[in-house]
């Protein structure tokens, strides 16, 4: 966005406000991608993201090369 807005106005200034972790959007590419990575404490992380129904069956999901 700041490009975008340098190259139609140099004039103008940007200002990126960063949300709080809970409004923000999180895609399911990315919980994927921690399934198949989780490994330890990494696992207990996953709850950051999903409801604790959720992590085992993804794990398990995951953990077959599905």
């Amino acid at each position: 966005m700041t490009l975008a807005n340098r190259a139609l106005d140099p004039e103008i200034d940007t200002l990126f406000l960063m949300a709080s972790e809970k409004y923000t959007h999180v895609s399911s590419t990315l919980i994927k991608q921690i399934a198949q990575l989780a490994q330890g404490s990494a696992i207990g992380k996953l709850k950051d993201f999903v409801p604790p129904e959720v992590v085992e069956p993804l794990l398990r999901k995951y953990r077959r090369g599905n």
